[in-house]
């Protein structure tokens, strides 16, 4: 038998906080995560592909080892965004790697 460790995910929507508990893989992404616990209107249009942008979220507390894949790249430098801290929330697993991170929606 396979021990499932919680991952905790504090979500700030609107300057209110939300806290989420969730399990290793439970949810394909965080997009996926986000628009089941929190219903926010207009987030991740493209459905995961990494290319809208109506997904993005600033990470704190997490680790070097989320790391962008090529579509979630191309689509925020072409925003002109650098700041390694904002993300698209379609292409961040839920991981351990996620536990404990502070997520601000920005779409």
């Amino acid at each position: 038998m396979v021990r499932q460790y919680s991952i905790i995910v504090k979500i700030i929507l609107h300057g209110q906080e939300s806290t989420i508990h969730t399990f290793r893989n439970e949810y394909r992404s965080l997009m996926n995560l986000i628009q089941d616990k929190l219903y926010v209107d207009d987030f991740g249009e493209c459905g995961g592909m990494g290319r809208c942008a109506t997904c993005q979220v600033k990470l704190s507390n997490a680790p070097p080892t989320i790391g962008l894949d090529r579509n979630e790249s191309s689509t925020l430098s072409g925003l002109g965004i650098t700041d390694p801290s904002i993300r698209l929330s379609c292409q961040i697993p839920v991981d351990d790697p996620l536990h404990n991170c502070i997520v601000t929606i920005l779409a």
